[in-house]
């Protein structure tokens, strides 16, 4: 049966802290868990602030590196570091999430993510797998780093050496580029992959978004997908929709549809080796 995994990359000192105000709210209002991928950096800025806002049972805490450079090459963002920046953003990443909550960091988020995650670069595997990271979760894109990302279902990176290490994709539109519209959502493939990919304009309104993101639900269902999670940034809601309306009416579509509710952390664990 099909899952629901809320999850946002919390990486905007300025807006995120705001907009978790009410992102929070709407979580426990609804019920639903969810998971945070948090920039280090941002923690070490904002640290008794996302204090406050995240250290709930049911928040699931995990890393979105240290600084949000950018793991591998990227064809829509340019070069990837270098392998010990690389190193640093994985490793001081997921200690910077343990030392500000007190938990164990098991998951990364990168920052923009792969077509492929980090496949063909078991250097970066050994390095997540070597400081204690049960999943990573780096594909979330498609042909040629475009935008959105298919629906894509989880994998371990066997064929690099690390069977034990899961991939945890992201599925469909980055909220954010989704709601770029005036000819700037560049990273789309052409031809779509599938006809349903594409809205026929960017959403003007947080009903319209969420319309969107019905669409995948219903079409992670329909494929029987393990899980459906979308790339959110709580930025980008808190400037469309800064009341949550979005995220609260996706939340009672997933209800309304009797999907169950998990996060990154946990099923992965419920999956491990």
């Amino acid at each position: 049966m099909t899952q629901f995994i809320a999850a946002y990359d919390v990486e905007n000192a300025e807006l995120c802290p705001k907009a978790l105000e009410r992102l929070v709210e709407v979580h426990e209002e609804a019920g639903v868990p969810a998971t945070f991928f948090i920039v280090g950096r941002l923690l070490e800025q904002k640290r008794s602030e996302l204090r406050r806002l995240l250290d709930r049972p049911w928040a699931d805490l995990q890393s979105h590196t240290w600084s949000h450079k950018l793991l591998r090459d990227s064809l829509m963002h340019g070069p990837g570091v270098p392998p010990a920046e690389a190193k640093e953003e994985i490793v001081r990443g997921k200690r910077s999430v343990e030392d500000a909550f007190g938990r164990r960091c098991t998951g990364l988020r990168s920052g923009c993510g792969f077509n492929g995650g980090l496949k063909g670069r078991p250097d970066l595997l050994e390095i997540a797998v070597g400081c204690g990271l049960s999943f990573i979760s780096t594909d979330l894109r498609g042909p040629g780093d475009s935008i959105p990302a298919p629906l894509k279902e989880p994998y371990r990176y066997v064929e690099d050496g690390f069977p034990g290490l899961w991939e945890l994709p992201g599925h469909g539109w980055h909220d954010n580029v989704l709601k770029l519209g005036d000819g700037k959502m560049l990273t789309i493939a052409w031809p779509p992959l599938e006809p349903w990919f594409i809205p026929p304009a960017p959403p003007k309104t947080p009903r319209e978004e969420a319309a969107i993101y019905r669409v995948w639900l219903d079409q992670g269902v329909a494929r029987g997908l393990p899980y459906v999670s979308l790339v959110w940034h709580p930025w980008s809601h808190y400037r469309f929709a800064p009341g949550g309306e979005t995220v609260r009416w996706t939340l009672e579509y997933v209800s309304s549809r009797g999907l169950e509710t998990t996060t990154y952390g946990a099923w992965a664990a419920a999956h491990a080796a």
